[in-house]
């Protein structure tokens, strides 16, 4: 039975290239829905009304 010692792995410069490229992908992509949901939660919050400082426009007449 062979055990493996010393074992060192090296990437070509292309397969480097492209696992670094897919990280990037990968990472701008998640900046890009975070972007996109922090937008939504912000829009959302202009069309809820802060509780406890509703006020009435409509009044009465005596």
């Amino acid at each position: 039975m062979k055990t493996l010692q010393n074992t060192d792995i090296r990437l070509t410069d292309a397969l480097e290239r492209q696992l670094l490229e897919e990280a990037i992908n990968a990472q701008q992509e998640y900046a890009l829905d975070h972007a996109i949901k922090q937008m939504f939660h912000k829009v959302a919050s202009f069309f809820k009304a802060p509780e406890g400082r509703v006020h009435h426009s409509v009044r009465t007449a005596h």
